[in-house]
């Protein structure tokens, strides 16, 4: 995209919905599971920032914290509260995609792919 006098002008090899996509702050398609495809938003300042915010409380890949139950504090380790994980996991999903996700589409997400969708934004 150019900017030019007041007016923002596109390269001439953009397709329209590429423009369009550019606009809406719509990046690239996933497929998250058979039939359940989603657009990851493009990664602005201020959405990394938030998507940082949120993943504070995540230190563990979401694969590990998916359906854990809390880990009380040891003397090896601090208190683990899985569900605490994988909300923040979930909030973030919900930040980078276009349309978030539904619970049905969480429930069948692809862990291996979750896995991966935040790492450029964090």
């Amino acid at each position: 995209m150019l900017y030019s006098g007041g007016n923002l002008h596109f390269k001439e090899e953009y397709s329209l919905d590429a423009q369009i996509d550019q606009t809406l702050n719509i990046g690239t398609e996933i497929q998250l599971a058979e039939g359940i495809v989603k657009n990851v938003k493009i990664g602005s300042i201020g959405l990394i920032r938030k998507v940082r915010q949120v993943m504070k409380a995540a230190p563990y890949k979401f694969s590990t914290s998916v359906g854990r139950d809390k880990w009380p504090a040891t003397e090896d380790r601090a208190e683990v509260d899985w569900p605490l994980i994988e909300a923040a996991y979930r909030e973030a999903f919900n930040l980078v995609l276009v349309d978030g996700l539904t619970d049905e589409e969480y429930e069948q997400a692809n862990v291996e792919v979750l896995d991966t969708l935040l790492d450029r934004f964090l």
